[in-house]
């Protein structure tokens, strides 16, 4: 599962310059729609995980991505 957040990440941290936008969202998108067949006890086990991953780095930008992942993933009800 780390390798899967970390792909997320460095996706979502990649700049423009590097990854076309559009392409970076249809990997986003495509990695979420993976994802949808998680139970919710999978899916409360994922972003927890990601929260732990989140308040364990010391880099800024990584920390902000993984905060925002669980969303970015449709994990949450939001």
């Amino acid at each position: 599962m780390r390798a899967l957040i970390d792909l997320a990440v460095s996706i979502e941290l990649t700049s423009d310059d590097e990854i076309e936008p559009e392409t970076a969202t249809t990997l986003i998108d495509e990695l979420a729609a993976s994802l949808e067949d998680l139970s919710e006890a999978e899916r409360d086990e994922l972003i927890d995980y990601i929260e732990e991953l989140a308040a364990a780095t010391r880099d800024r930008d990584r920390r902000e991505v993984l905060q925002d992942l669980p969303d970015a993933l449709a994990l949450t009800d939001d």
